[in-house]
């Protein structure tokens, strides 16, 4: 009942912005999107990044997403940090009730522990796990009424209510959040120009996380970046390079890199805030995915269709030379091709048709991955606007491949394979 009155309150607040639209329609999709819900502020912060997709006056003004939404009120912050401190003045010599960003789950405060460390106090928006169910109920919901006309397109709506329902185990946790930073920074250890901030465990919670203060621009702070001296083609790079390394090195991956969560620290490295949505993907998968890339790279779109049949993307029975041509649309589209130059319109209507005529598995680790995908390649091209992502990946994709799926790493793995299995039959 609950999902039928919301998803009734959502179609009279899509009907309220269609009037404002054609006077202001980026004001009236901003509207929308701000009283919908967290999810579709989600949305909008994914959306603000590709201003080649849709405007740069439509992305300016759902940038405000991504650290601009309002934030709770001083007095319900006071009340939750009492709860969980009990005295707050034995931790804080200073505390600032102001937040100096606000997003769809949490905002932030600075503040100053005793010991003298600045930090970072992120603390969950009071009643969000309710807000934030009621908007996966109203999508499931949809999908239900969806079902009766179009099966692609509520099955479309089903992943995402899975995705939403995954993101909200995590995202609405800061302790999983902190987890997820603390991993993260150890596997960016030896990675250079990427810093992942320091969390101080003991002050943590479920609803609240502190963390190191970052000294830095944020990349949603277009004017200050733009002027700082920093070499922003160097940044992009680093940016694109720690992105290959989180996904086919470590198989754990920051899922949610907007400009509102990107920092350029003095030093001219990135460093990256909110741990909530982390991707994680097996080595079998990241093979197949690697294996999928450098095919593209190298034009063999035979290779990429037999490798989505391989992997278990597409059934079994597909038609392999049908599906090496659909391959083709879209590679054809971004290999060797300038920024610039590239129809993202074309591509991601390739890849919906692709995706209803082969009914391609939409696990939710490969929906995160294009998202974040979209998410580094459009703050990239903010820096760099010749920046061109396949480029870069070449050379680190060869490196990775000699390790990870030339002859040496398949002996390699054989020989691993057989101690595992002798060692199992052992235990037995």
């Amino acid at each position: 009942m609950l999902a039928f009155f919301n998803l009734f309150r959502l179609i009279l607040l899509f009907l309220i912005a269609l009037v404002f639209y054609p006077f202001c329609k980026e004001k009236a999709i901003y509207w929308f999107f701000y009283r919908a819900g967290p999810s579709f502020i989600k949305l909008g912060q994914v959306l603000s990044v590709r201003a080649d997709l849709i405007g740069q006056k439509l992305a300016d003004q759902l940038a405000k997403f991504q650290d601009q939404t309002k934030p709770s009120c001083g007095k319900l912050i006071k009340k939750i940090l009492h709860k969980h401190f009990q005295n707050i003045d034995h931790i804080f010599a200073e505390f600032n009730y102001q937040p100096i960003a606000s997003a769809s789950i949490a905002q932030v405060h600075k503040a100053k522990l005793k010991n003298g460390s600045l930090v970072a106090v992120k603390i969950l928006h009071p009643n969000i796990n309710k807000v934030f169910y009621r908007d996966i109920k109203t999508i499931d919901f949809l999908a239900k009424i969806v079902n009766f006309f179009s099966d692609f397109y509520a099955k479309t709506l089903c992943d995402i209510v899975n995705l939403l329902n995954e993101v909200a185990k995590f995202e609405l946790n800061l302790l999983q959040e902190a987890s997820n930073a603390s991993q993260l920074k150890e596997n960016l250890a030896n990675v250079s120009g990427f810093y992942v901030p320091k969390i101080f465990w003991q002050y943590c919670s479920c609803e609240i996380m502190v963390s190191e203060w970052l000294d830095a621009i944020a990349f949603s702070d277009k004017i200050a970046l733009a002027n700082s001296d920093i070499d922003k083609t160097k940044v992009a790079k680093n940016l694109v390079l720690s992105y290959f390394h989180q996904v086919y090195e470590d198989g754990f991956f920051h899922a949610d890199m907007h400009p509102g969560n990107l920092f350029l620290l003095k030093n001219g490295d990135i460093a990256v805030v909110d741990f909530g949505i982390m991707g994680k993907i097996d080595k079998q998968t990241r093979l197949i995915i690697a294996k999928i890339l450098i095919a593209f790279l190298h034009k063999n779109y035979l290779q990429v269709a037999k490798l989505h049949i391989e992997g278990g993307l597409v059934p079994k029975n597909t038609n392999l030379q049908d599906l090496s041509l659909a391959c083709r649309q879209i590679g054809e589209m971004i290999v060797d091709v300038d920024v610039k130059s590239i129809s993202l319109a074309k591509l991601l209507s390739a890849l919906i048709v692709m995706t209803k005529n082969y009914q391609m598995s939409a696990k939710p680790e490969l929906l995160l991955l294009q998202k974040t995908l979209l998410l580094v390649e459009g703050v990239g091209v903010a820096l760099n606007p010749n920046l061109n992502i396949w480029s870069l990946a070449r050379p680190w994709v060869k490196n990775w491949a000699k390790v990870n799926i030339g002859f040496d790493a398949k002996i390699c793995n054989a020989v691993l394979d057989v101690f595992r299995f002798l060692k199992n039959k052992i235990q037995q």
